[in-house]
C-alpha cells in the first residue's frame, strides 16, 4: 500500500541539530520559571511615623489570603499585630492603624508581614521627629530596583542568545536546520 503523503527527502536529524532544536524551548522555559518567584512576595507599605502618633501599615497578600499580621517588635510593639481586611485595596489587602509608642527611638525599623496564604514581605518603617513626618512618604524602592535590574539581565541574556543563534544558523552559515 502506498502512502498518500509524499515526504521530501531531507537531511537526517543530527545530534547537534537535535540539541539546537531542544535548547531554545528549554532556555525559554527556564527563564520564565526563574522569573515567576519574583511575584510571590507580599507587598508591605509603612509610611514615616512619629513617636506617640498613629501610622497606617498596609499589606497586600495573594487574592486568597484571609488574614495577615505584622511583627512590630523592633520598636516596642507586639510580635503579631493582626491586620483588618481593607476592601478598598482589593482582594488580599489588609490595613492596620498603629499607635507608635511614645518612647520609640527615631530610626529605621524593619517590619515583617506574614499572610495565611504563605506569602511574606518586609518594609522599613522610618520613625523620626515631628519635622521629619511632614516630608513626603515613599515606599522603600530597594526591591523595585532589584526587580528592574533582574529583568534587564534576563532581556540582555535573551538578546545575546538570539544573536548567537542568528550568527550560528543565519543565512551565511554552513549549518542549516
Amino acid at each position: 500500500m502506498r502512502s498518500l503523503v509524499r515526504r521530501k527527502p531531507g537531511r537526517p536529524l543530527t545530534p547537534s541539530r537535535r540539541r539546537a532544536l531542544l535548547g531554545a524551548p528549554l532556555t525559554v522555559m527556564f527563564v520564565l520559571a526563574g522569573a515567576a518567584p519574583a511575584a510571590a512576595d507580599a507587598t508591605v507599605f509603612a509610611p514615616k511615623a512619629v513617636p506617640g502618633r498613629t501610622t497606617v501599615i498596609d499589606v497586600w497578600c495573594g487574592a486568597r489570603a484571609t488574614t495577615a499580621s505584622v511583627d512590630v517588635r523592633p520598636f516596642g510593639g507586639p510580635p503579631e499585630l493582626p491586620l483588618a481586611p481593607y476592601p478598598a485595596g482589593g482582594p488580599g489587602a489588609f490595613r492596620v492603624t498603629y499607635l507608635v509608642p511614645a518612647d520609640a527611638t527615631p530610626g529605621r525599623y524593619d517590619l515583617t508581614a506574614e499572610c495565611n496564604d504563605g506569602l511574606a514581605g518586609d518594609a522599613t518603617l522610618v520613625v523620626g521627629l515631628p519635622a521629619a513626618a511632614a516630608a513626603e512618604t515613599t515606599p522603600d524602592g530597594r526591591r523595585t530596583t532589584l526587580a528592574l535590574l533582574a529583568s534587564f539581565a534576563i532581556v540582555a541574556a535573551l538578546a545575546g542568545g538570539g544573536f548567537a543563534l542568528a550568527r550560528r544558523f543565519g543565512p551565511r552559515s554552513r549549518l542549516r536546520i
